[in-house]
């Protein structure tokens, strides 16, 4: 089955959608998308990585000029933090973002999402992708109202493999100047001006022209596999290196969390609360 376009889907239609992310930058990945939607960003880390240096900055020009909104959700959390939270089984993190996601979804009446894909590749982004899923459940039992959830791949390239393309992909195929400016964003976003070039060089420019958004029709939290995933493979090297000091597992300290998340999207929804209330996770927001 082939993937449909954005026009013959309907994307554009959507009255109040959102783009929400694991760290800054990934929004690069669907540039067209955001500026011809302008969606409400939410960013779950500040994207500073190893070294210290947050990248939320850079992702708000991006998102303000582009037109896009900014939610409370940006940048509530250092990646250091993440990764601490993930080790030591800290779900109690996670679950307060999950409450200000659909909190925030119900009050701006979102309609439609596009986030992460849960690729393997880092265990923030998969969690993220667990989140967007509880939170679309929690507010559409809220509001008794459908969300329409997307996906979209951010490393295939990186990991030399071809993402699939089905019926559930909806494919927006850039203009020459829509990916002439996604180019030029990419390349002057400084924090990632490496990965950026690499991108480039090993891709090519005209790989970056179609952004393809997947629907997500499977929203369980899947079981411990044999294959480990890359971020594992990484983080023995870095054991191995002393750089780390522990190995992120996806048995051991993923699965876990990502259970927590689901069980608590099964729980009756609460009603939602006053702009700003409970959210305690304001400590990084302001770029």
């Amino acid at each position: 089955m082939q993937a449909a376009n954005a026009d013959s889907h309907g994307l554009r239609s959507f009255r109040s959608p959102a783009l929400v992310v694991g760290h800054p930058g990934h929004e690069l990945r669907v540039f067209g998308w955001m500026c011809q939607s302008r969606p409400r960003g939410y960013v779950i880390t500040d994207g500073s990585g190893r070294s210290q240096i947050s990248r939320l900055a850079s992702t708000a020009r991006l998102l303000d000029r582009a037109g896009a909104g900014r939610d409370e959700v940006f940048g509530v959390v250092s990646d250091a933090d993440v990764y601490r939270a993930i080790l030591d089984g800290r779900t109690s993190l996670f679950l307060d973002i999950l409450e200000a996601l659909s909190t925030s979804f119900v009050r701006n009446e979102i309609d439609c999402v596009a986030g992460d894909a849960s690729e393997g590749f880092n265990p923030t982004h998969d969690l993220c992708r667990t989140l967007i899923n509880a939170a679309v459940v929690m507010a559409e039992r809220a509001t008794g109202k459908k969300i329409a959830n997307y996906e979209f791949c951010l490393t295939e390239w990186e990991q030399n493999c071809v993402a699939p393309h089905d019926g559930r992909c909806v494919h927006l195929c850039l203009e020459d100047e829509l990916l002439n400016r996604k180019v030029e964003a990419a390349e002057n976003y400084s924090e990632l001006r490496d990965e950026v070039q690499k991108a480039l060089a090993q891709r090519g420019k005209e790989y970056f022209r179609t952004e393809c958004l997947r629907k997500v029709s499977e929203i369980a939290v899947e079981q411990p596999s044999t294959d480990k995933p890359f971020y594992e493979i990484w983080g023995e090297r870095r054991v191995a290196e002393s750089e780390y000091e522990r190995v992120i597992r996806y048995g051991e300290h993923v699965h876990p969390i990502m259970a927590a998340i689901q069980q608590r999207c099964a729980r009756p929804t609460r009603a939602p609360a006053p702009d700003g209330a409970g959210l305690s996770l304001s400590a990084n927001q302001s770029p």
